[in-house]
């Protein structure tokens, strides 16, 4: 674990769900509870420098899901529906009171999710650029990730590749093409040969652990760590359309009566009309008309994993909103 997480007072920790085992972390218990849900292909600690910002306001717990990194990997049953009961049962048993719940990317959609379905454990969300109808089987063609939820695939089966090819030759090339929606600074071409070469001799020596080397950037370290131990059958889900069985993207918004906060990261339209970025302005209104409870937006200037590219903004934001409307409903 961040040795900064560590001295605030945080730890790693495993729920049993009678079905998985989800790894998370937990900090001290300084008020209302936080649960953080991350996005697709990392784990937990995709919120490490966003933790400790609000640790002193609320107990901060943040999710590894199945398939991901230390958690229980289970091809064949990686839908909305199973993740929600996963979750549901983790607020009920590990957080055990009512919580607000934020989630990046497919966990922000999972947080929607929870908000309509296990309504009596959540009390407000935190939608943090979520691809509420872009993920759809009938829409996720026309979005860029689709490539990327495709090269995952490869990785589950044998001859795929491998970890150090999707490296190289697709998750670096993909992230320097997404320049217009991220702030991360990549290394140069040579560089990624020679990092290539390293993750497939890391992984000779360590097969099953995760690929880390000390001397990248940290954010570059956690997405490496997450990228490596993802179970590329969670993407096949998405890709053959099983992640959205018997769950209906505009019947669940409008069953959400909760505080809702609305983080909308960078996006565009690629010259072949797909979308980079997770929704655009029109998805965002469409969300907003179905919700029932109180809507907050705020456009946030940075790449889709908005905790780890602006961790800073976005605790100042999830503090103002709960300050000022989420204490304040709670109230009336």
């Amino acid at each position: 674990m961040n040795k900064q997480l560590a001295s605030a007072g945080f730890r790693e920790k495993y729920f049993h769900t009678g079905d998985v085992i989800l790894n998370y972390a937990v900090g001290p218990d300084n008020g209302q509870a936080l649960v953080f849900i991350h996005g697709q292909s990392v784990t937990w600690e995709e919120y490490t420098f966003i933790m400790p910002l609000l640790a002193s306001r609320f107990q901060v717990f943040a999710v590894t899901l199945r398939g991901h990194g230390k958690s229980s990997w289970t091809p064949g049953s990686y839908t909305f529906n199973q993740l929600g009961r996963d979750m549901t049962g983790f607020l009920e048993k590990a957080v055990g009171r009512p919580a607000i719940v934020a989630g990046n990317s497919s966990g922000g959609v999972l947080a929607a999710w929870l908000a309509a379905n296990a309504p009596a454990w959540v009390e407000a969300i935190v939608l943090e650029d979520p691809p509420l109808f872009r993920c759809d089987r009938e829409n996720i063609r026309r979005t860029a990730v689709f490539d990327t939820f495709l090269a995952f695939t490869r990785l589950s089966i044998p001859g795929g590749g491998g970890y150090s090819y999707f490296f190289t030759e697709h998750l670096i090339e993909s992230a320097r093409e997404a320049a217009g929606v991220m702030n991360t600074k990549l290394p140069p071409k040579f560089v990624v040969g020679i990092l290539g070469k390293l993750i497939a001799l890391q992984q000779a020596l360590s097969p099953g652990k995760p690929v880390d080397f000390r001397f990248m950037p940290e954010k570059m370290r956690i997405m490496m760590r997450g990228t490596s131990q993802f179970d590329g059958n969670f993407s096949r889900a998405f890709v053959e359309g099983t992640a959205g069985e018997d769950f209906d993207h505009g019947e669940t918004l409008a069953r959400i009566e909760q505080p809702v906060l609305f983080l909308h990261a960078d996006f565009f339209l690629r010259d072949d009309g797909r979308l980079m970025g997770a929704q655009d302005d029109a998805d965002v209104a469409r969300v907003k008309s179905l919700v029932r409870g109180p809507w907050n937006y705020v456009r946030m200037h940075c790449g889709h994993a908005i905790a780890l590219e602006a961790p800073e903004r976005e605790a100042a934001e999830i503090l103002t909103w709960y300050d000022s409307v989420v204490l304040p409903a709670r109230r009336a």
